[in-house]
């Protein structure tokens, strides 16, 4: 049955979170194909910050260094008012460098991400096809057919609808994109100063009317993004659901902005790209219907406070690739999959949530926020913005290192500080003979891995040989040494420890070694299982 479809899995949709699903998916030998009606990748930078969680995201799936490569590590927000600077807070700094490899905020292009995740799927022999889009979708029970604009058809057991804010595949699958349209309208624009800035610092000013910043980017080049005011606004209709569809912007006007605005002595020497649009904050009612799954925007939609955007898709993609490809397989039961939505859909709600806060507080226009911006937000930013627990939090919030997922059926039960569904915690290890420098790096690969503390009297060979005979998705095992002291101290060991990490960087059990937990927790989540020897 499975070589009559044309694919195991059709993601429609090549921006990032389409291009992540199937790179991971074709990473674990699934048969892939993505569709995209664009030409090609985006040629604007659109969301153009990536967090600390993205990268290591990204590390799992061989990226990483390409993507810093091409992009500019950020590492603090200065924030000023009426252009006058009144403080600071981290994406990087004390508190941050032994919590992830990657201790910044990259301000990296979504072109230059696609084009990274492209070539990665090329040296897969996956290539985009592009120009091509999804006008009809069936969904059999046994498998997916999608009909193409020019009447081809595509058949697959499964389709990912990756495919944006505007989603054909969230329409044919009939979920409704509730929420609300803001009456402020927004900004982006990509352009070039006569005078620097500095290049390690995002720039976030604090106005009457909201807020707007400035992104450096490596290409030398500034993002300019926030509100603008009501005598500027041309942004598509709020009737229109989607916050791709963009209205264009005079350059005489976007300089009155920014001299308005920013209170910055500079003249825009060249503006490649400027526009306005609205803000919205929308989810979809479902993420699966049938045999049909809907990722990044097309699930979810929010304000760009804090840049999470992009950062929520690659986290969706990553969720929903390896439950996919290990059901693919054969190696796990059919309802791992219903996990993607109970795990995701709650943090897309917390995010909307977050960012629809800090928009309002941000923009609205009553007497009272205003009064407050002016007056209290400045002196209180510079207050705070010297405590270390507040700057700790700040990089935390929006590295998206908080992602959990404690309860739920695809992990184990358990107590503590370090639980079941959290992130795997990051730390430095000395240099094995593979090249992993640290806990996280022993932990990429398709299949689960165990984390052994404390265990030189257990027969590690014993435990390997029993996992590898009962399971047939690759579990991996490591013992980490005493003298790991940085290791022993982030995971909190006080004795023998064993930690089972599942493919995407997530804790599915801690226990004690010899326990019968990890079996008990692999029987229920992988399938088939073979008779232990």
């Amino acid at each position: 049955m499975r070589d009559e479809r044309d694919c195991d899995v059709l993601v429609v949709g090549a921006g990032p979170t389409g291009l992540c699903t199937a790179l991971m998916l074709t990473q674990h030998g699934v048969r892939v194909r993505i569709v995209d009606s664009k030409s090609g990748p985006v040629e604007q930078a659109r969301a153009a910050i990536v967090h600390a969680r993205t990268l290591e995201l990204f590390d799992r799936l061989g990226v990483a260094e390409a993507a810093v490569a091409r992009g500019l590590p950020i590492t603090g927000v200065a924030i000023h008012e009426a252009g006058r600077h009144v403080g600071d807070m981290p994406l990087a700094g004390e508190g941050t460098s032994d919590r992830t490899r990657f201790p910044y905020a990259l301000a990296l292009e979504q072109f230059e991400t696609e084009r990274v995740l492209v070539e990665a799927l090329k040296e897969h022999h996956v290539e985009v096809e592009w120009n091509t889009a999804v006008a009809g979708l069936t969904d059999t029970g046994a498998f997916v057919e999608a009909t193409t604009a020019e009447g081809r058809s595509i058949t697959a057991r499964w389709l990912v609808g990756a495919d944006g804010a505007s989603s054909v595949v969230r329409g044919f699958a009939g979920q409704s994109f509730d929420g609300e349209t803001y009456d402020q309208a927004g900004m982006l624009a990509d352009v070039t100063l006569d005078v620097d800035l500095g290049v390690r610092g995002m720039r976030l000013n604090l106005t009457r009317g909201g807020f707007v910043g400035i992104l450096p980017l490596a290409s030398g080049r500034c993002r300019l993004f926030g509100v603008v005011p009501r005598e500027l606004e041309q942004a598509p209709s709020q009737k229109n659901p989607s916050h791709e569809a963009y209205a264009p912007l005079a350059s005489a006007d976007l300089q009155q902005w920014f001299d308005s605005y920013f209170k910055v002595d500079a003249r825009l020497k060249e503006i490649v790209w400027a526009s306005m649009f609205r803000f919205h904050s929308r989810i979809a009612s479902r993420f699966r219907v049938g045999n049909v799954f809907l990722a990044g925007d097309a699930a979810h939609i929010h304000n760009p406070a804090g840049g999470q955007g992009l950062n929520l898709g690659v986290g969706d993609a990553v969720n929903l690739a390896w439950k996919l490809a290990q059901v693919v397989n054969g190696e796990a039961p059919e309802w791992l999959l219903d996990t993607y939505e109970s795990e995701r859909r709650p943090i897309a709600r917390t995010v909307l949530k977050r960012t629809d806060l800090g928009f309002k507080l941000e923009t609205g226009n009553s007497a009272v926020a205003v009064w407050m911006r002016t007056h209290v937000a400045t002196r209180v930013v510079g207050v705070v913005s010297k405590l270390a627990p507040i700057r700790r939090m700040f990089f935390h919030m929006f590295s998206q290192l908080w992602i959990r997922y404690r309860n739920s059926p695809a992990v184990g039960r358990g107590t503590g500080a370090l639980r079941p569904g959290d992130r795997a915690p990051y730390a430095e290890i000395r240099p094995t003979p593979d090249g992993a420098s640290s806990v996280l790096d022993l932990t990429h690969g398709t299949g689960y891995h165990v984390l052994l503390f404390g265990t030189q009297s257990l027969d590690t060979d014993r435990l390997a040989a029993s996992l590898d005979d009962r399971y047939t998705v690759a579990i991996t095992t490591h013992v980490i040494p005493p003298e790991e002291e940085a290791a022993y101290r982030v995971y909190q060991v006080n004795g023998p420890l064993l930690v089972l990490v599942r493919p995407d960087g997530h804790i599915a059990v801690v226990a004690e070694p010899g326990s019968d937990d990890v079996t008990d927790f692999l029987d229920t989540v992988l399938t088939p299982v073979r008779t232990p020897a």
